[in-house]
């Protein structure tokens, strides 16, 4: 059984988060309210409020307070996921598993809010809005962001790899035609940081913002008007 390179990378970023969250745990606990944040604990509190912010600007306090942990969490998810390039690490994302899983979560929690704030019989009833024969396109509607997230995310990710992939198979050639120092790809080490930037940061980053913010809007938007 060949075991896919994503699979360490999804193992080591798991891993990380967990020790991480053991750690901030750790130091929250030891935290005295009455004093000035600082440190680890300063960084969680800016984080989860700069969540709780974005995420109450299109729903609500009630579902700040129950989506805001989730946000968080796959933010940090995603962001460490999508720069795992620049440390040699095949991005976790670059696996259409993992997005897709990710899709499916967000889809369900959809649904689940759906039928929390308009009851499962207005809910049902939807499916036949406008008229009964739109039933098949409301159900690919509510099915079509579980594609559009998942393949999203995965193709943006793993084209970069492709793309990084391909500079260094030509940069070495490149590299190959001076003797003796052709054999570092001295020229990948010239270019390749530009794009490795552009490709495993900058995109990974705006992949990150772009399914959390369609995560928010598409909650937001099954709940009842303010």
């Amino acid at each position: 059984m060949v075991i896919q390179t994503t699979v360490y990378g999804i193992i080591l970023i798991t891993t990380i988060i967990i020790v991480g969250l053991f750690y901030v745990n750790h130091k929250l606990k030891a935290y005295d309210p009455y004093s000035q944040p600082k440190g680890v604990v300063l960084l969680t509190i800016m984080g989860v409020s700069a969540v709780d912010k974005m995420v109450e600007r299109d729903t609500n306090e009630v579902i700040t307070e129950n989506l805001g942990p989730y946000i968080g969490m796959i933010s940090t998810y995603l962001i460490l996921s999508n720069v795992s390039g620049l440390f040699a690490v095949e991005s976790p994302t670059a696996n259409f598993s993992v997005t897709l899983t990710l899709a499916f979560i967000t889809v369900f929690l959809i649904e689940k809010n759906a039928i929390k704030f308009n009851g499962l019989k207005n809910y049902l009833k939807g499916f036949l809005e406008p008229f009964a024969p739109f039933l098949f396109m409301n159900i690919v509607g509510k099915l079509s962001p579980l594609i559009s997230l998942s393949m999203r995310l995965f193709g943006n990710i793993m084209t970069g790899g492709v793309i990084m992939g391909l500079v260094y198979s030509f940069t070495g050639m490149l590299s190959a035609i001076v003797p003796i120092l052709g054999q570092l790809n001295f020229v990948g080490l010239i270019i390749a940081p530009a794009l490795h930037f552009y490709f495993d940061l900058f995109a990974g980053l705006i992949q990150t913002y772009i399914f959390i913010s369609l995560t928010i809007a598409f909650i937001g938007k099954e709940l009842p008007l303010k």
